[in-house]
């Protein structure tokens, strides 16, 4: 049995392939928790799997795997001749490839190393939802406070004015923010009333329940014969009530916003009496 001829050039080739490859899964990985993720995440990706695609394609030159025949169809019964012939490029083959161990190696590490450059955005894409809307930042006695950290009182002046506010320790948790207005107490409804209100203040999820857009517009027409207090979303024009446990009342939003219960605490501030007592959200997020 003569060996063929070693195509160095090709292993080479390859050898530097995969070595860019195990290189740009690191690049990668690191770059995810850089100040550039967008640019050396991309790039380090790029590089990792298009070093295996030319590894690959290096390796097979260099097995001599690019060679072009034409053969006409053969008789199925073999000679004893043509199964000699078949064993002998079987060994032939297989001393090629065991001689150069350092190739398939290297394959290995430069998959290993591409699957190690994805974990960091596969890790992005986070729980389901429904895990975070089932348990939201408010909790029993957790003060009401704006964006800037400044809790509500609850004598404050003003009534049909709204404001976004937060769980004291959970400001910016897009989970937990709630739309706060007061109103004339004896315009809200019993209902309305008996899941927790305090002197005129009540509060909602302001995640619309038809789609997740933030609920963020409040109007109010004071036109005969009646005053109308509206809680709208920008998005797709879903109309809650405010005054009547921010049921719809216009738009596709079938479901009304969550209400959380509030009440006050020996300083005189808003705090919440307990987590909303249902998910926040648009059904279609799990259920459906």
């Amino acid at each position: 049995m003569t060996d063929r001829p070693v195509n160095t050039r090709a292993h080479r080739a390859a050898v530097a392939s995969f070595v860019v490859a195990i290189v740009g899964g690191i690049v990668a990985a690191w770059g995810y928790w850089s100040d550039e993720t967008e640019v050396w995440l991309g790039v380090g990706l790029a590089a990792s799997s298009g070093g295996i695609g030319l590894g690959l394609v290096a390796w097979a030159k260099y097995l001599d795997l690019d060679e072009h025949v034409a053969q006409r169809r053969a008789p199925l019964r073999t000679t004893p001749a043509e199964r000699e012939e078949f064993h002998t490029e079987l060994a032939r083959s297989r001393a090629t490839v065991g001689r150069r161990p350092l190739l398939a190696a290297l394959l290995g590490g430069s998959l290993a190393s591409l699957a190690v450059g994805f974990v960091g955005p596969i890790g992005s894409l986070g729980p389901r939802p429904r895990g975070e809307r089932d348990a939201t930042a408010w909790a029993a006695g957790r003060r009401l406070v704006t964006a800037d950290g400044e809790p509500i009182a609850v004598d404050s002046e003003g009534f049909d004015q709204l404001a976004t506010v937060f769980p004291e320790g959970g400001i910016g948790r897009d989970d937990s923010q709630v739309v706060l207005l007061r109103v004339i107490p004896g315009l809200l409804t019993e209902r309305t009333v008996a899941r927790g209100t305090v002197e005129g203040w009540v509060a909602y999820s302001k995640i619309c329940t038809h789609a997740g857009c933030s609920v963020g517009l409040f109007g109010v027409d004071s036109r005969p014969p009646e005053t109308i207090r509206q809680l709208v979303c920008p998005c797709h024009q879903s109309v809650f009530d405010p005054v009547d446990s921010a049921r719809p009342v216009g738009g596709p939003a079938t479901r009304s916003l969550p209400q959380l219960a509030i009440g006050s605490d020996d300083e005189g501030f808003l705090v919440a009496l307990d987590d909303f007592d249902r998910p926040v959200g648009p059904v279609a997020w799990d259920e459906a």
